[in-house]
């Protein structure tokens, strides 16, 4: 099983997702724009450092990126050099003046632009804007990160029990969890949401990647502290927590009942109120409370 950090969901997002990460967003969009505006100073710094004046018309207005734009050609040592800038409030044939670097014509820009200074307002909006984008997705995860459900490789399997002090976590092995043994864990009754997630996921892990060691009945129920099975199915309820892959991700929670009879020394399994949670779209947290939930119900029956 695997949990994923909130760094490892701030960059990559969750496992199971599949649009692009927030990282490589960062990675391919950041140093694109600080590149070009990074070459844009270093074309205002170069011009800035041998300056020339002249003076020309505006040849051209168009609409560039929905922004309205100039187009103009200054005349250096009998050569044209084309040259333009967003700007409204201009029309053809209105007369600007130009700055160009000398020992390059190319690299020019008209006086108005030229007088506003080096272009750092760009970077600060970008600055800014990733920013709070990074809070805001910090904040979100920070705020969903106790609903987050595990990502399981294969199918895995944990028995619970609900004590009248605590409650016992048993690891199931094999295809259906039909088989108990180690590890086995112990949680007190009033135990937090997350104590509680954090020993399901515990013997999740263990269900899923640890070497089934077989018990005996009688060493499994000492291995639970129980001086019976008999005892155990009289003063406590249990759940069957199994995830089956192959059922369309799902996490199966199945509750017992006392078998009726005359011999009622035994559980059988209660489906009629059994739940199952798709991992993708399910809340990690109401997972932990129909748990919780089930085995409290159980016990009104008992």
């Amino acid at each position: 099983m695997k949990s994923d950090s909130k760094i490892y969901r701030f960059f990559l997002g969750r496992r199971s997702d599949k649009s692009m990460p927030f990282v490589i967003i960062l990675l391919i969009l950041v140093p694109f724009l600080i590149a070009g505006q990074y070459y844009k100073n270093r074309n205002y710094n170069a011009l800035s450092a041998n300056p020339a004046f002249t003076k020309t018309v505006v040849s051209e207005t168009h609409i560039m990126k929905g922004s309205p734009s100039i187009n103009y050609t200054i005349l250096v040592d009998g050569k044209k050099y084309k040259g333009g800038c967003s700007i409204g409030g201009f029309s053809v044939g209105d007369s600007i003046g130009v700055v160009y670097q000398k020992d390059n014509p190319k690299n020019n820009m008209p006086v108005f632009e030229y007088y506003d200074g080096a272009e750092n307002g760009t970077i600060v909006v970008i600055v800014i804007i990733i920013v709070v984008l990074s809070v805001y997705r910090w904040w979100k995860i920070n705020k969903k990160y106790n609903d987050r459900c595990p990502v399981l490789e294969r199918s895995g399997a944990c028995n619970i029990y609900r004590m009248d002090k605590e409650y016992i976590f048993v690891t199931a092995y094999g295809k259906f969890g039909h088989n108990d043994s180690y590890p086995i864990k112990f949680m007190p009754i009033d135990c937090s949401n997350g104590e509680f997630e954090d020993t399901l996921m515990e013997i999740f892990d263990a269900s899923l990647h640890n070497k089934y060691i077989e018990l005996k009945a009688a060493e499994l129920i000492k291995a639970m502290k129980q001086r019976s099975w008999r005892q155990l199915y009289m003063h406590s309820t249990s759940v069957f927590v199994h995830f089956d892959r192959q059922n369309e991700q799902k996490l199966i929670i199945t509750p017992t009942k006392p078998i009726v009879g005359k011999s009622s020394r035994g559980l059988d399994w209660d489906y009629d109120r059994s739940l199952s949670f798709n991992l993708d779209n399910s809340s990690w947290k109401d997972i932990i409370n129909s748990i919780r939930k089930l085995l409290q119900h159980n016990e009104t029956g008992r």
